[in-house]
C-alpha cells in the first residue's frame, strides 16, 4: 500500500479530489521465479502504471491527493474478506476519499450483482465518483439522476454467464471428440503425423514408427530404459522434442537453446503410452478448479476408444514391455512385492539368503506353531504361476462365450437416444447464444430475456439429467464386454510367461498363505475367477 503520492499541483476550477486507486490480483506472484527481490506481482505494477497514466491524462485530477489500496492474492468473488478493500470503503464512508479508480470492473469485484449495488446505491449516496478505465465507465459522465450501475452489473453478469456457457460448450466438445476417438492435441504423437484429410486422425510416420518398434523390442528383450536411451543417442536418432523443433514447431520447449536428448523418462513415456496399440486414450487429466492445475483422473474416468488409428505395436507386446518395465523398477528399487504370509500367525514371511521364505516367529519362540512354515521361494513362485495360467485359460474359455452372448443382447436404442439428446442440447445452446446476441444489440427487453433464460436453464437441466441417466444405462449394458478383448490379450500374455512377474502380483494376487507341509492358498484380487 502506498499513501500520500500527489499529482503535479496546479490551481484550477475543478472539484478537489482525493483519489483512491484500487488494485487487486488473485493469482500467485510467479512472473519472476526465484527472485528474492520481488515484493509484488508484475500485474500489480502494470495496473498501477495504467491508473497513474490515466490520472495524468485528465485535467480535473491535477493537484489531487492519491491513495493506493492493493489486495495482492485475494479473490474478487467476495467483498468482505479483502482487507485493503474494506479500508477503502471505510475511508469513503468517512468522506476521506471521493473518487475510486480501477483498471476494470473485475478488479473491483466479480460478484456483479453486488457491484451494481455499489454503483447504483452506495457510491452515489456517499458522493463518490467511480471510474473503470478499461470499461470506459465514469459515473460523472452519466446523465443526471442515473448511475447506470444496475445496467453495468447486469451486462457483466450476462457476459460472465455467457463465458461460462462457452466454457461448458467447449468441455462438451472435448468430451464428444474423446468419445469419437478423435486426436485432440497441437502436436502429433511421436511415431505418427496428423492426417492431411482429418487433423484429428493419426497416420503412421514410417521412420519414427520404426524407432518406436525398436524401443519396444529392446524393452521386451530385457534392456533397461537408460541403456535404450543411450543406444538411441549414440546412433544419433533425434529425440521427439529435437525432432519437433527441427520441423519448426511452435510448441515452446524448455531449454530451447540447448540440444535435447533421449532420456530414460522419455523412453518410459513411450512404453507406457497405450495409443501405440491403436487405442485412443484421452481425458486422463482435468482442472482441479477454474484456472487451477491439471490433476490425474482415476483410470475409470479415462475415455478409451479402440481401433481409431493404425497400431505401431500389438497389445500383447505392449503388455510385455510394460511388465518388463515394472520388473526393472522393482529390481532397481529392490522393492519386489512380497506376497507370502504365514498360515499360523499371519505375519509376512522372511526371505532367507539360501532361497527359502520362512516365518521369523520361530526365532523368538522355539515351540511356535510357525516352526514348520518354510518353503523354497522358486517352488512357491512356480506353483503360483501355474495357478495364474490355469485362471487365464479358464478366462479365455469364458470370454469367448461371454462376448457372443453380449453381442446377441446388445442394445442400440440407448446410444441413439444419447445422440439425439446431445444434438438437442447443442441446438438449445445455439438458440441461447442467438438470443443473447439480440439482447446485447438492444433488440430484446430485459424481462423477456430473463424469462427466456429461465426456460433455457430448465430445459438444459432436464436434458442433462436425462443424458446422465442414459449414460449410466449404457455403461451398465457395456460393462460386461468393456475391455474383454484387452483382458483376453492380457491373459494370453500371462500364459506365455515363464516366471511370476510383478505385473501378475500387482493385478491378480492379494497374498499367498503358506501352511505346514508346504500347502499354499492363493488369495486373489478378483472374486471367483480371473476377469470377474
Amino acid at each position: 500500500m502506498h499513501e500520500g503520492r500527489n499529482c503535479v499541483a496546479k490551481q484550477g476550477d475543478f472539484k478537489e479530489y482525493t483519489v483512491c486507486l484500487y488494485i487487486r490480483l488473485s493469482m500467485e506472484d510467479d512472473d519472476v521465479p526465484g527472485s528474492s527481490f520481488k515484493t509484488e506481482s508484475g500485474s500489480i505494477t502494470t495496473q498501477r502504471n495504467l491508473l497513474y497514466d490515466y490520472i495524468k491524462s485528465r485535467k480535473e485530477f491535477e493537484g489531487c491527493r492519491v491513495i493506493e489500496k492493493c489486495d495482492d492474492g485475494f479473490s474478487g468473488t467476495h467483498f468482505d474478506n479483502r482487507p485493503q478493500f474494506t479500508e477503502m470503503i471505510g475511508l469513503a464512508k468517512k468522506g476521506k476519499i471521493n473518487c475510486i479508480i480501477v483498471k476494470d470492473f473485475s478488479r473491483f469485484g466479480r460478484d456483479y450483482v453486488e457491484l451494481g449495488n455499489y454503483l447504483e446505491q452506495l457510491f452515489p449516496f456517499m458522493g463518490v465518483r467511480f471510474i473503470s478505465v478499461n470499461d470506459n465507465y465514469d459515473s460523472a459522465e452519466l446523465a443526471d439522476g442515473s448511475t447506470g450501475g444496475l445496467d453495468v452489473a447486469f451486462k457483466n453478469l450476462i457476459y460472465d454467464y455467457y463465458s461460462r456457457e462457452m466454457s461448458k460448450k467447449q468441455k462438451i466438445a472435448w468430451q464428444r471428440m474423446a468419445q469419437l476417438g478423435q486426436y485432440n492435441s497441437t502436436s502429433a504423437l511421436y511415431g505418427y503425423r496428423k492426417s492431411e484429410a482429418d487433423k484429428h486422425r493419426l497416420v503412421i510416420e514410417p521412420e519414427e514408427a520404426a524407432v518406436v518398434r525398436e524401443i519396444f523390442d529392446m524393452k521386451t528383450a530385457g534392456m533397461g530404459t537408460t541403456m535404450i536411451a543411450k543406444t538411441l543417442n549414440d546412433r544419433g536418432i533425434p529425440s521427439p522434442s529435437e525432432l519437433y523443433r527441427s520441423r519448426g514447431s511452435a510448441r515452446q520447449w524448455k531449454n530451447k537453446d540447448r540440444k535435447s536428448y533421449w532420456t530414460a523418462c522419455k523412453v518410459e513415456d513411450i512404453i507406457r503410452d497405450e495409443k501405440y496399440t491403436g487405442t485412443m486414450v484421452q481425458l486422463k487429466t482435468k482442472l482441479d478448479s477454474v484456472g487451477g492445475k491439471q490433476v490425474k483422473r482415476p483410470q475409470e474416468e479415462w475415455v478409451r476408444v479402440e481401433d481409431t488409428h493404425e497400431a505401431i505395436i500389438d497389445y500383447p507386446q505392449y503388455i510385455r514391455a510394460v511388465s518388463s518395465l515394472k520388473q526393472q523398477k522393482a529390481k532397481e528399487g529392490k522393492r519386489q512385492k512380497n506376497i507370502y504370509y504365514c498360515g499360523c500367525c499371519g505375519r509376512a514371511l522372511h526371505n532367507a539368503h539360501y532361497g527359502t521364505v520362512f516365518c521369523r516367529q520361530r526365532l523368538y519362540k522355539t515351540d511356535s506353531d510357525c516352526k514348520d512354515i518354510e518353503i523354497y521361494k522358486h517352488d512357491a513362485d512356480m506353483a503360483v504361476l501355474a495357478a495364474v495360467k490355469k485362471e487365464a485359460e479358464l478366462y479365455l474359455d469364458r470370454d469367448k462365450l461371454s462376448r457372443q452372448a453380449v453381442k446377441r443382447n446388445a442394445s442400440l436404442s440407448v446410444s441413439d437416444r444419447i445422440n439425439a439428446i446431445v444434438k438437442s442440447m447443442e441446438a438449445a445452446q445455439k438458440g441461447w447464444f442467438a438470443l443473447y446476441d439480440k439482447y446485447a444489440d438492444g433488440k430484446l427487453e430485459r424481462e423477456f430475456f430473463l424469462n427466456e433464460k429461465k426456460k433455457y436453464d430448465a430445459d438444459m437441466e432436464r436434458m442433462e439429467a436425462e443424458l446422465a441417466a442414459l449414460k449410466q444405462t449404457q455403461e451398465a449394458e457395456e460393462n460386461v464386454q468393456d475391455g474383454s478383448k484387452r483382458k483376453a490379450e492380457q491373459a494370453m500374455v500371462f500364459l506365455e510367461e515363464d516366471e511370476l512377474t510383478e505385473d501378475m502380483k500387482e493385478k491378480l494376487i492379494k497374498k499367498v498363505v503358506v501352511y505346514p507341509g508346504n500347502r499354499i492358498e492363493i488369495v486373489w484380487r478378483f472374486k471367483g475367477h480371473l476377469g470377474n
